[in-house]
């Protein structure tokens, strides 16, 4: 009996001692997997931060790199008309010691008309041109310039033939014949400023209504060159005419035909010199502005 008691126990012993070994192997096997674990987790987890700080390192970048690529912002100055003010003037009729000066020329285009705009350009001023229809290529292109460097460009029939005033219907289609090759050529819609030829006292009251009827406003002048003749006047004295007759005016119109007289052409640079020293405006014509007349209806 005793020695089966001593087997017993031994075997007892053993179990127990096996079962403690298991255990503590177990312990081990847990415990290093959960530090592998926490190890994967840990690196898991300082991929992710990497990650995150690189995409955050990237968008900051990004960002830098589009505010370095966006072009500046370049504010232009707002254009203004320097002339706003005289303009609304002319508009109100309000023209007390306004000393405006409208120069017009009637007649042309012709081969010098280069000549005239070249001159305007050298004084930075502008002019109204009461052209006729001349239909040919080369001064085609002069219609065009005209309109091109801010000058208005008028109606003055297409004929320049004084018979037309025996037949308004006759006048008027005269008239739009020329504002439709105008157009035409210079692929503009063109202020509705007319003038009779020889002025509005050569026609007659019916063709005047004609005239209005249309929406044209008719314009005359109040200074002249008195180049209209067959015999020109001499250089000085043109200057004289014109100069001395802006002086009379708050607004003036002044006649003149230098594409077409060559004194008158020689004039130009010092009556132009002349009245801008004096505090003179050259403007150009515009529809809603109130002109001399020689005859009202």
């Amino acid at each position: 009996m005793k020695k089966h008691k001593q087997k017993t126990g031994f075997f007892s012993h053993k179990i127990v001692g096996n079962l403690m070994i298991y255990l503590l192997v177990l312990t081990v096997t847990i415990s290093g997997g959960a530090f592998a674990i926490s190890r994967i987790v840990s690196a898991t987890e300082s991929e992710q931060e990497v990650t995150q700080v690189e995409a955050s390192d990237n968008q900051e970048s990004s960002q830098a790199s589009a505010i370095e690529e966006t072009p500046p912002v370049i504010e232009r100055p707002i254009e203004t008309d320097p002339y706003s003010d005289i303009k609304e003037r002319l508009r109100n009729n309000d023209t007390q010691s306004l000393k405006v000066v409208f120069l017009t020329f009637d007649d042309g285009p012709s081969t010098h008309t280069p000549e005239v705009l070249d001159l305007l350009a050298t004084y930075n001023i502008k002019a109204t041109f009461f052209t006729n229809l001349h239909d040919s290529d080369d001064l085609a292109a002069y219609y065009q310039r005209i309109v091109a460097e801010g000058h208005t460009l008028a109606n003055h029939t297409s004929s320049h033939d004084y018979d037309l005033y025996t037949n308004s219907s006759a006048l008027m289609a005269d008239i739009q014949s020329l504002r439709d090759y105008q157009m035409q050529l210079t692929g503009t819609e063109l202020p509705k400023i007319f003038r009779f030829p020889g002025g509005s006292l050569n026609a007659n009251e019916t063709c005047i209504q004609a005239v209005v009827n249309a929406g044209y406003n008719y314009v005359d002048w109040n200074v002249s060159s008195g180049d209209g003749s067959s015999t020109v006047p001499e250089i000085p004295v043109i200057e004289s005419n014109i100069i001395n007759g802006c002086r009379q005016y708050d607004v003036s119109v002044v006649l003149c035909h230098a594409e077409i007289k060559d004194n008158t052409r020689a004039a130009l640079p010092t009556i132009i010199e002349t009245l801008l020293a004096e505090g003179y405006t050259f403007l150009p014509m515009e529809a809603d502005y109130t002109y001399p007349r020689q005859l009202e209806i």
